[in-house]
């Protein structure tokens, strides 16, 4: 294996699954010194995926995170630091659907001969998995409510598909139980010799997801049957909400990431008078005055804490991970529509 030269300007995990200690987070700091014998250097795109991969990787190597914390990871453009950190890596784990094309293209240029590029989504899910803008419609022309017209972020999947593509799979628990798999896969690819260890790692976190997936579903089925909606500013919880039979009705954001105009903030409180909606619900990631200001004048309640890639709490605290950002979300939108989170409680724990 090449010397491991490390010392750049980003984010380094130190995965140390199978030691005691449980794997570290994807922003968790330079490996120490005299530490396990290091034989892949994997990178990864946003956090959530990067814990997984560190997750099943364990203690035969480091994951890194291309897209730092609390950056996001729609718009972030990668520096020369990152360029140089891929071009020591042994595999690139993406999510694709054109989730950061900049960062793609900075993997493509700059991953070395023969290291795989791996783009989870696009290897895991059949086309017609994918979730597209036909599946919610547009407010002003840019962003969503339920019926006609709308985006996501630009691309298409698949030949001859006429929507574009949410990237959003990992939200999804039982997807990212298909993404373990296939890092399982790869990273045995990469280090035939682990593949034991890679094989019982991703078993241990496919059990946590499903754990997490089980307790989901107890938890919405106590949300009033009439209040399984949702109004959200940014369009992360699509396949999330589709899993476990929430509707979708309206998303705020336009397709630039931009404030929506005065045009389509009336016509989201409309959408959220006649749906009789109980909350809207916003992204740390997308601080906006927006959906407060839609709360007040319905008189619905605003949830702002949402995140589809940053991960709660501190780096090395047990909800610091994928399994426990998706439980945050899961207790937040359970809460706020009225029903019971305690079967939540303690998942990421688990």
């Amino acid at each position: 294996m090449r010397p491991l030269r490390w010392l750049l300007a980003a984010v380094l995990v130190v995965a140390a699954c199978g030691n005691g200690g449980g794997p570290r987070s994807p922003d968790d700091g330079a490996r120490e010194a005299g530490g396990p014998e290091v034989h892949v250097r994997a990178m990864a795109t946003v956090a959530p995926i990067a814990d997984l991969v560190t997750r099943v990787l364990g203690d035969r190597g480091t994951v890194r995170s291309v897209v730092p914390p609390g950056a996001d990871s729609h718009t972030f453009e990668p520096s020369p630091g990152q360029a140089r950190a891929l071009a020591e890596a042994d595999v690139f784990f993406g999510n694709g659907l054109h989730l950061n094309d900049a960062v793609l293209r900075l993997a493509e240029a700059n991953l070395p001969d023969g290291a795989p590029l791996v783009l989870l989504a696009e290897d895991v899910l059949d086309d017609d998995e994918v979730i597209t803008d036909d599946w919610v419609g547009a407010v002003d022309g840019h962003g969503h409510t339920h019926g006609d017209g709308g985006h996501t972020h630009g691309h298409t999947h698949g030949d001859g598909d006429a929507g574009e593509a949410n990237p959003h799979a990992w939200m999804d628990p039982l997807i990212a139980r298909r993404y373990v798999e296939r890092i399982a896969e790869v990273l045995t690819d990469v280090d035939p010799e682990g593949a034991a260890t890679y094989e019982a790692n991703a078993g241990a976190e496919i059990e946590r997801i499903q754990r997490l997936h089980e307790a989901t579903e107890e938890a919405i089925a106590s949300i009033p049957e009439d209040q399984r909606m949702l109004v959200t500013f940014h369009d992360g919880l699509s396949y999330w909400a589709a899993r476990y039979g929430l509707e979708l009705v309206a998303v705020v954001q336009p397709a630039d990431f931009s404030e929506p105009s005065a045009r389509g903030v009336r016509e989201v409180m409309d959408v959220v008078r006649r749906s009789g909606a109980r909350a809207v619900f916003g992204s740390e990631v997308f601080p906006s005055d927006v959906l407060a200001v839609i709360a007040e004048e319905t008189g619905a309640a605003y949830v702002g804490d949402l995140s589809d890639d940053t991960l709660p709490g501190e780096p090395g605290a047990a909800e610091h991970s994928y399994v426990g950002m998706v439980a945050m979300n899961a207790r937040l939108v359970v809460e706020g529509l009225g029903g019971d989170a305690s079967p939540l409680d303690g998942v990421e724990r688990a």
